[in-house]
């Protein structure tokens, strides 16, 4: 009896797997281009090039994973990245660089800057990335404070496909 019980576990368990890391995936643009186009390297903000934006949903779970470069020709001091999906998720900066905090503390933490033309890549899973649905568009705001105390707003979507 242990041993069905545990095989059945092992069953739900890569069922639930499967569902969540090969579920619908999405593709990324700018809010000037019009359309969807691939997110491997093709995508661009006005101050950050976007390596990949996936917006990943599966059962009662999602993930979101993000990297942009830095393309102001500014070191970057703090960087938040903002899903807006029904239930919003944040990514942002942490002391050693790249995005290290899901849903950030309400002040993260600084170290200095890094340098310019740095790669920021993070994720975040769960609640705000599982509100998603499939098919809709939703808004990616990078916000980013930089060494000379500038600050700019930068906007992306991400649209999740499949279904």
């Amino acid at each position: 009896m242990l041993a069905l019980t545990v095989i059945g576990l092992l069953i739900i368990g890569l069922v639930a797997y499967g569902v969540f890391f090969y579920g619908p995936t999405a593709t990324t643009s700018t809010s000037s281009t019009s359309g969807s186009i691939q997110t491997v390297g093709s995508s661009s903000s006005a101050h950050f090039k976007v390596n990949y934006d996936n917006l990943t949903i599966g059962y009662k779970s999602g993930l979101w994973s993000l990297s942009i470069q830095d393309v102001s020709g500014k070191p970057v001091m703090l960087l938040t990245a903002i899903l807006h999906t029904p239930s919003e998720s944040k990514i942002c900066t942490g002391l050693f660089g790249g995005f290290v905090f899901s849903n950030c503390p309400s002040t993260p933490p600084q170290s200095g800057s890094w340098p310019v033309n740095a790669t920021f890549t993070g994720y975040a899973a769960g609640a705000g990335p599982g509100s998603a649905v499939a098919g809709k568009t939703y808004s990616v705001t990078i916000v980013a404070v930089f060494a000379d105390n500038t600050s700019v707003n930068d906007t992306l979507s991400v649209t999740v496909q499949g279904g």
